[in-house]
């Protein structure tokens, strides 16, 4: 299994927290539809659908198809890149994302300061679009069992490894030295994307105007003090 590039390690981490604090923002400031967790969201379009909410399906349909032109566009901008060239990967893709979440931050807190109710449709936009992206990267990195904006298949990759660890005494010192290092990756990855979410949590109810600037600033770092490729 490829394991993941030292420098891209606490890259992944913060971008785990992005994905976290986007998620819930979606769900609970723009109308209980998720911008990374697309697994969450097929769920959400059956229950609406088999409900007759059709409303509600037609704004998750928005943001699936928005988290797909973000996909598209990202695997486009990163189609002459080699595998797990993560600084060039970052650059680019992981570059775009920033700016487009910069435009949200700013963008919520006009609207939450001018005491207006943010644009569900916009706003979905531009979260779908920016984790669209971040989603592309991480299939670029090409790293098992990892991903920032499924965290269901981090979890899954985890466990695994946890029980491989625990159960195959016979492997040798070093394979079982990586391996209980990538579950200590993964576990951080769970852990970081929990507080992005908890961490939105708290503002929305405590600092409604400054929530939209959390994934921004968390995405900001990635890269940070490198040379440009």
């Amino acid at each position: 299994m490829k394991s993941v590039e030292q420098d891209a390690v606490r890259d992944l981490w913060l971008l785990s927290l992005t994905a976290g604090s986007a998620d819930a923002i979606g769900y609970l400031g723009l109308g209980q539809v998720f911008t990374s967790n697309m697994t969450g969201n097929i769920v959400l379009l059956g229950i609406d659908l088999g409900q007759g909410h059709f409303t509600t399906a037609g704004r998750v349909l928005y943001v699936l198809a928005i988290f797909m032109l973000g996909l598209c566009l990202g695997t486009w901008l990163g189609r002459d890149l080699p595998e797990k060239q993560w600084s060039a990967l970052a650059f680019r893709l992981i570059g775009l994302e920033k700016i487009v979440l910069l435009v949200f931050g700013i963008g919520w807190f006009l609207m939450v300061k001018a005491d207006h109710v943010p644009s569900s449709y916009g706003f979905l936009a531009l979260l779908a679009l920016a984790m669209g992206l971040q989603s592309a990267a991480m299939h670029r990195l090409s790293a098992p069992g990892m991903g920032t904006t499924a965290i269901t298949g981090t979890l899954t990759a985890c466990a695994t490894g946890l029980m491989n660890f625990l159960f195959l005494p016979k492997a040798e010192t070093s394979q079982r030295e990586a391996n209980l290092e990538r579950v200590r990756f993964q576990l951080t990855v769970i852990f970081l994307y929990t507080c992005g979410a908890a961490a939105c949590g708290w503002l929305i109810l405590h600092a409604p105007h400054l929530v939209g600037f959390l994934p921004a600033f968390a995405s900001t770092f990635v890269a940070w003090g490198r040379p440009k490729p």
